[in-house]
């Protein structure tokens, strides 16, 4: 068995599906979790309600984590999920989208969060400071897919370009 490699088994939470932005990474974990592979780390958050991005993914479409769990497990592909989505959950204009997907983009964390990400990715929060970076951005410089700029740019972009 190989070894569980976040930046290849997960999709960016910016990958989208239908206009949505973590679906794909949610339908990932999903999967991963089934299959017993998806690390520790992740169980805590997957699905949760809440301020997590899964949580914020179900507030926004008014879904149900459980119900969505057994669609994405009754299919090996994405679409039957969309086309479920499509159906149960509550209607969004792209513009709408659009917006979310921007605001949860810019989310920077703060206070408790910003603690607990630090706890769980130290290897990380010893080389950036987590209060300069989009949540987003730390997800993919944690997991790879994103360079993890030099300490001293730290404190320049936002969003890092390559």
């Amino acid at each position: 068995m190989t070894e569980f490699s976040p930046r290849t088994a997960l999709r960016s939470p910016r990958a989208m599906l239908d206009g949505y932005i973590i679906l794909p990474r949610l339908i990932d974990k999903v999967r991963a979790y089934a299959q017993g592979v998806l690390p520790e780390v992740y169980h805590r958050n997957l699905l949760r309600p809440g301020v997590t991005l899964d949580g914020r993914f179900l507030a926004l479409t008014g879904l149900d984590g459980e119900a969505l769990r057994q669609v994405v497990l009754s299919s090996a592909v994405d679409e039957p999920v969309m086309q479920w989505i499509a159906r149960y959950a509550r209607p969004h204009s792209e513009e709408e989208k659009q917006r979310w997907a921007s605001e949860v983009d810019g989310y920077r964390a703060s206070g408790r969060v910003l603690l607990y990400l630090q706890a769980t990715a130290p290897e990380l929060a010893a080389r950036v400071d987590f209060s300069r970076f989009s949540l987003l951005d730390l997800i993919d410089m944690d997991e790879g897919r994103l360079l993890i700029p030099p300490s001293d740019e730290s404190a320049g972009e936002r969003h890092l370009k390559f």
